[in-house]
């Protein structure tokens, strides 16, 4: 059985759907996609399942956001490039009467397009031994459960907050080394003065070492210091593209 129709990287190999080659024994599909499937890169990049097969090729927003779309594929194509010269997005949604929140409009979808590309690209790069993988090339993280994840070291016995302080620590330096890192969904929930100490010193880092973030946001950039502080906002828009979203909450579920 081959595995051209699941495989991401049938798009860019010239044995997609040989059978002596395109088989769990190929190195460039267990890199990606782990031994099962449902492993590799892909699940190190912390991408949530209902996302894991966004590619910049089916993204479904091209009519509704035709501008999004262009930018979204133009930064695709070259987006080791894009990474490697620490260019971000800003991907915000723009509130209408029929959408009063501006969410639900392909935002996160974007997100992890871009990611999956990277690691697509990153993986062909390695299978051809021009560039090799050794650390998180990318990770994508929902901000409110990195929130949780930061709350969890004060709550419960000792030997609980130690051991969630420690995993909130490695959450920490993951998010500040990988290569790409999107934060999902910032913005959403006030936040103590701590937990933006503690975003502070992750995207600060990023931006100092030129690392690129891509953000989703319901809040427009120019309101995003309303939420979080000032000095976020700022590394936020010194190191990002802002890129407006609009239409209609597509996460509603027609009667």
């Amino acid at each position: 059985m081959t595995l051209e129709k699941t495989c991401l990287l049938a798009p860019y190999c010239s044995k997609a759907g040989e059978a002596r080659f395109c088989n769990a024994l190929c190195f460039p599909h267990t890199r990606l996609h782990g031994e099962n499937g449902d492993g590799g890169l892909i699940a190190v990049a912390n991408i949530p399942t209902k996302y894991r097969t966004s590619t910049i090729e089916n993204l479904p927003f091209e009519k509704e956001n035709p501008k999004a779309y262009a930018i979204i594929q133009k930064y695709g194509r070259t987006v080791v490039e894009k990474v490697d010269s620490g260019i971000g997005l800003y991907l915000f949604g723009v509130p209408s009467e029929e959408n009063p929140k501006g969410c639900g409009n392909g935002k996160t979808t974007a997100a992890t397009a871009i990611i999956i590309e990277y690691l697509r690209q990153r993986t062909m790069l390695e299978a051809k031994k021009q560039r090799s993988i050794d650390e998180t090339p990318a990770f994508f993280m929902k901000m409110a459960k990195f929130q949780n994840v930061f709350n969890s070291q004060f709550r419960g016995s000792k030997d609980t907050t130690e051991s969630n302080a420690d995993k909130y620590q490695a959450l920490k330096r993951k998010m500040m080394k990988c290569d790409l890192l999107v934060l999902d969904d910032i913005g959403l929930r006030g936040t103590t003065e701590s937990l933006q100490n503690e975003i502070y010193e992750i995207i600060d880092e990023r931006d100092t070492n030129e690392k690129a973030t891509i953000f989703t946001s319901n809040v427009p950039l120019d309101h995003i210091s309303e939420i979080l502080t000032e000095q976020i906002a700022s590394r936020i828009e010194g190191m990002t593209h802002a890129i407006p979203f609009i239409g209609r909450d597509n996460r509603k579920k027609s009667l």
